[in-house]
Formats: structure tokens, sequence, C-alpha cells
């Protein structure tokens, strides 16, 4: 008689081998761990050895490492019998240590000892071992399979019996004996998965479930006599009728499958987001008996899935916006330059003045639009300066104002000692306006908006890791409300791209979550209270910036740099290019303009005299990078800025060689043409 070792932390699945291997004519000796196995082997070596993988003291890798490195034991066949199997790389570890078989818990009896006595034949015939490999196997379908096999082979035992009452006594104990087996067999299997196994007693209305309720959704195990009842009762109002009717019509109408995702309460009163699928038992009739099936929690699964899609959509926002800013910011270039020059013929106080000025100022925040959409896209770095928040507040004070109306009543408390902060400054002049719009929407019937300003400072006892909260200096910004307030199931969604309370039009779910990525892209933190019916903060914290640095403040106006020298325009848009060439011809420059990157190089080519080439960077056929890299080729020397509607880093990244100060960005105004122009030219 062969012998076998078992090795298995599990009392039951030792149990259970210890039964079907004794009952196969094999001696069977058992381990609870790789170290003990070791010692049993080295005393007395098997014939065969089956091992689980994860056990306590020692591993069923560290096992078989060890038997195949023992003289004694190298040869012994190893099959490997374990419920741990996250990939491919589980199977092949343990066949490349020497492992003669890979079965995965739970394989039905004659594949085990099929497996066992073929490896075993193999390793005694001194064949190279080719490791046999069992793929995981459907529960609901191995217990069906099963269930009818036994069944049919209990109704040719009876009829056996009928015809042979003498042996009628010996078929039942046999009858009885093979379903208390059945019965063992799956009840070892539903303690192997990991599912929550159910069984609907359909024309009873009986409910059994498995331990696996209990470890997924806290359920202690029982059978309730009102199966039908309790398992509604426990689905999300929202998904129990269509759940509900799906079942019961697959009972009535003659399916076999039930499938079904929906929410399903815990013990503790939370939902679970669960898949559930069911396999329909049927009489001779057609009439359902029995379902029997399996849930499991997909709450995770489907949370990473839903990021994926926010990410996904966040990309698309980012391509979109890249391409609009190209073509948007030459439309501002021509309104900023051309308003610009307009307010220059009428003197400052006239009414003409001031419209033309009010035009520059929209276009501007044009601009800064376009800036703020590409850093919600992560396509344009932040560009963090030490500012004043006090005076940031107060110069959009008429705006604010102006834009939320005589109902909403107003209360700026402004810190008069405030740090500087270290923040970009059109940004957050974004996020003020953005949190003082949703305070508005808020109060229907009007109220008061309190804006403040303090100091905050946060000892590492009070920091928050988990929420982004470093100890340190901040600047704190609070934005106070009066409103409804935000109901608290939507306190963990509000700063969610597109997630938005109001009315279809109204809004489009993005002004918080710009805030958001504002203040963690600039290193604070961003905090929000809320009561129904009794209003909400919002508070910001601001890195605070260093009280010897500078606050920004506006340049002094100066003259703008002239010059003589003769530049090479090269822009495909009519408008840019008419306006780019008078600015440059008005102080002083000989303009040689051209539509495309053709020609330019026709003109370089020539004759004509060339100090610099200004060239825009996205052009149809020939861009800019390639219009430079030629044009260097005939000038040698010759000197290059790049202009462009997208970010300076999107054209480093297109090209990883240019420098970033060899760009101007588009919308540029008069003075930052003049000065860029004036410092290439005048650079070595």
């Amino acid at each position: 008689m062969n012998s076998v070792l078992i090795v298995d932390d599990n009392a039951e699945n030792r149990y259970y081998l210890e039964t079907l291997l004794s009952a196969s004519g094999w001696k069977v000796e058992s381990a609870r761990n790789g170290q003990e196995a070791l010692k049993l082997a080295l005393s007395m070596p098997p014939d065969a050895l089956v091992s689980d993988l994860l056990m306590p003291v020692m591993d069923g890798y560290t096992l078989l490492r060890r038997m195949r490195a023992e003289k004694r034991l190298c040869d012994v066949p190893f099959l490997v019998y374990t419920a741990t199997y996250t990939s491919r790389e589980d199977e092949r570890l343990a066949l490349d240590l020497g492992a003669d078989a890979f079965l995965i818990k739970p394989a039905e009896p004659d594949v085990i000892v099929n497996c066992l006595g073929e490896i075993c034949a193999r390793r005694s015939s001194g064949r190279a071992a080719e490791p046999v490999r069992e793929g995981e196997p459907d529960l609901l379908e191995l217990y069906n399979r099963t269930l009818i096999r036994k069944l049919e082979g209990k109704m040719e035992q009876l009829d056996a019996a009928n015809r042979h009452l003498e042996e009628d006594l010996a078929a039942r104990k046999a009858i009885e004996a093979s379903l208390r087996e059945s019965d063992e067999r799956f009840r070892l299997l539903t303690r192997a998965t990991r599912e929550a196994i159910w069984d609907w007693d359909v024309a009873r209305d009986t409910l059994w479930w498995n331990e696996g309720m209990q470890r997924l959704f806290g359920h202690a195990d029982e059978v309730v006599a009102d199966g039908r009842a309790w398992w509604i009762e426990r689905i999300h109002p929202d998904d129990c009728e269509r759940v509900s009717h799906g079942r019961e019509e697959a009972v009535v109408t003659g399916a076999e499958h039930w499938s079904a995702q929906y929410r399903f309460r815990r013990r503790d009163g939370s939902y679970a987001n669960v898949e559930d699928r069911g396999h329909v038992l049927r009489d001779d009739a057609g009439t359902a008996v029995r379902m029997v099936g399996a849930m499991w929690d997909a709450t995770e699964r489907l949370a990473l899935e839903a990021q994926l899609r926010q990410a996904q959509r966040l990309e698309a926002i980012g391509q979109l916006t890249g391409g609009v800013a190209h073509d948007f910011n030459n439309l501002l270039t021509v309104i900023m330059g051309n308003a610009e020059l307009l307010a220059e013929t009428h003197p400052p106080g006239t009414s003409e003045h001031e419209f033309l000025m009010m035009i520059s100022a929209s276009a501007q925040r044009g601009a800064d639009l376009t800036r703020r959409l590409l850093t919600f896209a992560r396509k344009q770095a932040l560009e963090a300066r030490v500012v004043d928040v006090n005076q940031q507040i107060g110069q959009i004070d008429a705006l604010l104002r102006h834009t939320l109306g005589s109902d909403i009543r107003m209360d700026f408390q402004l810190a008069a000692d405030l740090w500087p902060a270290l923040v970009d400054p059109a940004q957050l002049e974004n996020a003020l306006l953005n949190l003082c719009l949703n305070a508005r929407d808020a109060m229907p019937q009007g109220g008061w908006l309190t804006v403040e300003t303090s100091k905050a400072s946060v000892d590492e006892a009070s920091a928050d890791p988990e929420r982004a909260l470093a100890a340190g200096d901040y600047v704190q910004l609070a934005v106070s409300d009066t409103g409804t307030g935000i109901p608290p199931e939507h306190l963990a969604r509000v700063f969610e791209p597109f997630f938005t309370t109001k009315d279809e039009g109204k809004g489009s779910g993005l002004g918080l979550a710009m805030v958001y990525g504002f203040i963690r892209q600039s290193g604070g933190h961003i905090n929000i209270y809320s009561e129904l019916g009794r209003g909400t903060t919002v508070k910001l914290y601001l890195p605070r910036g260093s009280d010897a640095a500078a606050v920004e403040t506006a340049a002094p106006v100066m003259a703008l740099p002239r010059g003589a020298e003769h530049i090479l325009l090269v822009e495909d848009d009519d408008l840019v290019r008419d306006y780019t060439s008078y600015v440059l011809q008005q102080l002083g420059y000989t303009i040689h303009p051209a539509v495309d990157g053709k020609a330019a190089l026709e003109m370089l080519a020539g004759e004509v005299p060339i100090d610099l080439l200004f060239t825009d960077i996205v052009m149809p056929g020939m861009n800019g990078f390639a219009v430079a890299e030629e044009a260097v080729k005939l000038r040698p020397g010759l000197k290059v800025l790049y202009t462009s509607g997208y970010t300076r880093q999107a054209a480093a990244r297109q090209e990883p060689d240019m420098a970033l100060s060899q760009m101007l960005s588009k919308p540029y105004a008069r003075g930052d043409l003049a000065r860029r122009i004036r410092e290439v030219l005048d650079s070595r």
C-alpha cells in the first residue's frame, strides 16, 4: 500500500483528503504545516505528498524547496492543492520549484486521485514529469454536475434493489453513506469559496446561506423560513422592484440562470454593491424547486471602474481644452492688442477710453479663464507668487458686489497683520469667485456672505497626512453663507468633477472641483462645513509665503523699447499677423510677413536682410520648430522667438530641447511683445 503525506493547516481540509485518499487505497499521514511535514518525511519518506501553499510556520513553497534540496526526498512526487490563486504566477512559481502538479481547490475527487496516481507513475517510471494543471471550476456547475451524477447513480441502485429484494438493505446503507459524503463535500466546498453561497427552496420558501454571508455582509449563519421576504427587505429600495421582478421572472419563465447587480444591506445598515447569480433546478414537469446561487461584494471593483471612467472624462476635457486654447488665444491677442491701441488715441477719463479699457480687461479675463482651464486639465503649471491675499480680495470687491446682486449682503473680515501667501494670484481670484457664486446660489432669497482672512498654524499633533494637511503656517481664507446648506450625503462628493445638485443648465459641477485642484496643487488644504438650513463655510488653507519676498505689485508704466532691425514674422492667422506687423512697425522695426513655413524659407533663401525669426509654432504643413531648424541652416546665427496659443509646458513637450525663454505665449499685450522682441535681439 502506497503512503501519502497530507499537509494543510485547515483541519476540515485534512479530514476531507484523508477520507478521500484512504478510500482510494492510500496509507495516509497528515501534518499541519511544512515544518511538521518535513520532519515526518525525513523520518519515513512517503510515496507522495499533497500540500497547501499558505500555512503558518513554514509555507508550501518553502517545504517544496527544502524537499527538492534533500537527497532522500528530492524524488518524492509533490502535488500542490491550494485555494490561493491570484494569477498564473502562483502556478508557475510552484512548478519552477519542482512541483509535479498544481490543482485549485475545490477539485473533483476523481481529479485529485487520478492526478496523484499519474504523477507517482511518472516518477516511478523515470519519465520526465509533465506538470498537471487544473483550472478553477465554477462552483455552481461543479455542484450541479456532482448532484446529477449522484442522483442518477442512486436511481440505478434503487432499481436494482427493487429487482433484488434481498440486497435492499445493503443498497440503502450505501445510498445513505453516499448522501452523507455528498453533503459533507458540499459543506467543505462552500467553506472553501470566498463568495456568499445561498440555497433557496422555492416550494417551502426557505433560504440557507454559508459562512461567506457573515464574512462579507455580517449576517450570521441560519436558515430563514420566509426566504423571499428576508432577501427583498435587504435590497436597496431603488433596486428592489427591478431585482425581485427579474428573479421571479427567471423562476416562472423556465430560465436556467439568473444574474443581477444591486445594492444589498449589510448587518450594520450600510449597503454593498453586489453581483449575484443563481441556477434554477426544476423537476420533471419543469417547475422550479430550488435556486442555488453565489453573491459577492463588488463595491471596491465598481469604485475603481468609476474612477477610471472619471479619469477618461478628465483626459477628454484636457484634450478639448488644449485645442480650444490655441484658437481662443489667437482671437484674444487681436482683441487685446487693438483695444490697447485704440485706448491710446482717446485721453483717459473719456467714455471711449473707459469702454476700450473694459474690452481689454474682459479679454484679459478670457485669457485667465483659458489658463485656469488648462491648469484644471493639468496642461499648465501654476505660476505661484508671493501675494497679499487681502489686496487680491480688494481688487475683485467691486466685481463680486456687481455679480452677486443686491440681495446678497457682503461682510469682509480681513486680518490686518496677515502673512503673505504663496499662490497663483489668478487662480486664487477664480477660486474666490467660484465660492462666492456657489454661496449666492445657496441663498435664492438673499442673505449674508462673509469673507474672512486669518493666520493659521498647524502643529504636528494637528496635522492630518490622510487629508494632505501638513504641519506649518497657512493663510486661511474662509467664505461663509447663510443659505440652505448641503445634505450630509452630498458633502463627501462636492469636490468631484461634474457633481452638482443644481438644476440642469445652472451648473457644470466643475467649480468646486477646480478650487480643490488649485488648492491641492498649491500645497494647501480645503475644508467644508455645512448644516441644513444654517449655511455653509468653506475654508482654504493657503501656504504661507516668505515675509522677505516682495509682494507682487503693479509694475510702473514705462516707455516701450523700440528698434530698427528686420523681423521675419511667420503666422498663419491673418488677423494676428496683421496686428503684430502693425505693432512692430509702429515700434520702428521692418517687418517681412509670411503666411507659412514654405514662404518664410523662400524669403530666407533670398537676399532680404533678417535679424530675427518670430514664428508661430502650430501651423499647417511645417510647424514653427521645423521652420526654425531650416532657417538657422540658411542663416547661421539667426535669432529665433517662438509664439503659440498653447502653454509653454505643452510646447516644450513637443520640442524638449527648446528653452522656455524662447517663447512668448498668446495672447500677448503690446508691451510684452515689445520687451520680448528686444530681449531676444539684444541677447548673445
